[in-house]
């Protein structure tokens, strides 16, 4: 392992000197209320005893956490072990891994949100080639998102459990109201020609221009559906300063000009107060933020339409937020912890079920219509089709290490941020990034 890969497990495991802020299911009975009737029975019946330990970030969801407590309750009692469940917030995960992986302690199996686990922590991570190549089978293979995230080379150290894509919410009153008739946002192209007329009605479309998450996913997916990319297809050089990146910055810049000032300020639940709020006409987020107004304000939310990634001359890609689990190789239950992902894996449609259509399925099999809370809603039908239109970080390359690192340190956000704010040009902005780039290739060579 190189220092400067040591030196990034350290910045990370800096953040990990708390205590896990939550054990949200501690040596897991066998529950005896109504909250298992809907979740099916494991299968397997090996008893492993002892006791197995999982790390989660706690859900945007909380009816999945209560899915999986009751999942894991009935899995524990029929293979005869105790199941112990950690949740702490997502954004805390990275660290907490890392700071495992360096001690070399703490769970036998671990899931990461929306980082590098596979391509980071390889040499401490059990091989899941076998579990992965036998859901292939069983399940019609693996879309194109899930064997990146969880492959390093031709080997599978992270088993893709879900994708978050991010998709385009628009208040269909307020486009309606400046003539626009279709029943579906469909390109990138839509947005920009409707920009002005939006917010000249007071209603602006809403995109973070700051070092939000949000950022960094909407501002990817218009760079690929252009045709740009940080990195060359085999991850090994640089690529962002192209005519392509020229036409997506220009782009955003004209979506800028036409959006409300306070979006440089904006974190990650801005967007959603935006929506909620009335004013907003247009924000790129998870179903959460849909699902939330929802449950606040069904009025607004029947004005609300989701759509999925927005097309631009190369097509139609998506960015995504996923969660991936890995074994430990020093863990003393690695046989409990392959099992538990087995079993776990196949009960796939009460997790969609259970997560309100927030985890959108990595298989292709579980990806077939109709798919659980999609299929049975007319107004979300379409989105049983983002699943294969969607990439990790690194894309056209592999997510290798520098394009996490590259993501952890905003190079994306700040190159389109310092465009589009004027703060610097677009050759300086993009000679900035490349240099950016460039250094953590230095750091992370493919």
């Amino acid at each position: 392992m190189s220092l400067s890969r040591r030196g990034l497990l350290r910045r990370l495991a800096a953040a990990a000197t708390l205590p896990i802020a939550a054990a949200c299911v501690a040596e897991i009975p066998r529950p005896t209320g109504s909250p298992g009737a809907t979740v099916s029975q494991p299968g397997p019946t090996t008893r492993f005893g002892g006791r197995l330990t999982v790390l989660q970030g706690s859900h945007p969801v909380p009816a999945f956490d209560r899915y999986v407590d009751a999942w894991a309750a009935r899995w524990a009692a029929t293979n005869g072990l105790a199941v112990r469940i950690d949740r702490i917030p997502p954004a805390d995960l990275r660290a907490r891994v890392a700071f495992e992986a360096t001690t070399r302690s703490g769970h036998d199996l671990v899931a990461c949100y929306s980082s590098g686990l596979a391509a980071l922590h390889r040499p401490s991570l059990v091989d899941l080639s076998d579990l992965c190549d036998r859901a292939a089978a069983r399940y019609g293979g693996w879309l194109p998102a899930g064997e990146a995230i969880g492959t390093v080379g031709q080997r599978w150290y992270a088993y893709p459990d879900f994708a978050v894509p991010f998709l385009n919410a628009w208040r269909t009153d307020r486009w309606r109201a400046v003539g626009f008739a279709g029943d579906h946002l469909e390109s990138w192209d839509e947005l920009i020609r409707n920009a002005a007329a939006l917010r000249a009605s007071g209603h602006p479309a809403g995109a973070a221009m700051s070092r939000a998450a949000d950022a960094e996913h909407t501002w990817r997916a218009l760079l690929w559906s252009y045709g740009a990319a940080e990195f060359t297809a085999d991850g090994k050089a640089v690529a962002i300063d192209s005519p392509e990146t020229r036409d997506a910055l220009g782009l955003a810049k004209v979506l800028f000009a036409n959006e409300d000032p306070e979006v440089v300020t904006w974190r990650d639940l801005d967007n959603d107060a935006y929506l909620r709020s009335g004013k907003g006409s247009w924000i790129c987020d998870p179903i959460d933020a849909f699902r939330a107004i929802g449950a606040a304000d069904p009025g607004l939310a029947a004005r609300i339409a989701l759509d999925g990634p927005l097309a631009g001359p190369a097509g139609r890609i998506g960015s995504m937020a996923f969660t991936a689990y890995g074994i430990w190789a020093f863990s003393p239950n690695i046989a409990a912890a392959r099992q538990f992902l087995l079993d776990y894996s196949d009960d796939w449609p009460n997790q969609m079920t259970a997560s309100q259509g927030f985890n959108q399925p990595f298989l292709v099999g579980h990806a077939r219509h109709p798919m659980p809370v999609f299929g049975a809603d007319s107004r979300l039908a379409h989105l049983q089709d983002v699943g294969p239109l969607l990439r990790p970080v690194g894309y056209p390359g592999p997510p290798t290490l520098a394009a996490y690192d590259a993501l952890e340190s905003h190079v994306i956000a700040d190159l389109f941020t310092d465009h589009c704010t004027g703060r610097r040009t677009m050759d300086d902005a993009i000679a900035d990034a490349s240099r950016r780039l460039r250094d953590s290739l230095a750091r992370f060579p493919a």
